[in-house]
């Protein structure tokens, strides 16, 4: 069934915004008296209604909350290294969808993007891909996009956090699994690096940081591989 996430409580008629608006009326061509999910402003689920539909807005009401939620307890802020092209949308939508809270996009020594191209209008291109994804995967939130920033700066906000992890190819004594144990709700910071991996001298200012580098088995992930697979590992450990 459709999908919305709304920014505003859900109380009586709503007239919808102009892209929401849009995609009721003219992308999905939807008629009055059908039905719809609607995710208000604090994550609270509702059956609605189509009323209207004229040229300028779509008006819907409210049938029945629903008691439904399908996020986890434990938050996973994702650290992302900013890759190249499909790999970052590609990174986004997975990770939306296995459940990520929040994604930062990180500019680390090997990033082989340039900060400067990172401008508002991809942001936004990341964040409408979030919202796609959380739609398509039935969230109670849409995660956000942050505001890009260096792996330094990005090392300084996890005393924010419970437990901080960094995959890392050369760590062969801790396993994801061995952090994770007992851990069924609380914010974790996961740290992926870009496409050349993370340097030497980054992965120990992360340790100094009481960000503990773990492995994720004998083989080698790309970039927009690593943080999906963390993610489904999260969820096999503590929500299974």
């Amino acid at each position: 069934m459709t999908r919305l996430f709304l920014e505003e409580s859900i109380e009586g008629t709503i007239y919808l915004d102009e892209e929401n608006s849009n995609y009721i009326g003219k992308v999905l061509r939807m008629r009055p008296g059908e039905e719809l999910i609607c995710v208000d402003s604090e994550g609270i689920v509702w059956l609605c209604e189509v009323n209207e539909i004229t040229k300028k807005e779509v008006s819907i009401s409210p049938v029945s909350k629903l008691d439904e939620n399908k996020e986890s307890p434990v938050k996973v802020t994702l650290f992302q290294s900013v890759s190249k092209g499909e790999r970052m949308d590609l990174t986004i939508q997975k990770s939306v969808e296995l459940g990520v809270y929040n994604i930062v996009p990180v500019f680390s020594e090997r990033t082989i993007v340039k900060k400067q191209s990172v401008d508002e209008s991809k942001i936004a291109r990341w964040q409408k891909i979030a919202l796609e994804a959380a739609r398509q995967s039935g969230r109670n939130i849409v995660p956000k996009i942050l505001e890009p920033m260096s792996l330094r700066e990005a090392i300084s906000n996890v005393s924010d956090f419970d437990l901080a992890i960094i995959p890392w190819e050369d760590e062969n004594k801790e396993a994801l699994r061995q952090r994770l144990a007992g851990f069924k709700e609380g914010k974790i910071a996961v740290f992926i690096g870009p496409e050349g991996g993370f340097a030497q001298e980054e992965v120990e200012l992360a340790k100094e940081n009481d960000i503990y580098p773990v492995t994720l088995g004998p083989r080698i992930l790309r970039t927009e591989t690593a943080g999906p697979a963390v993610l489904s590992m999260v969820i096999y450990e503590t929500e299974m």
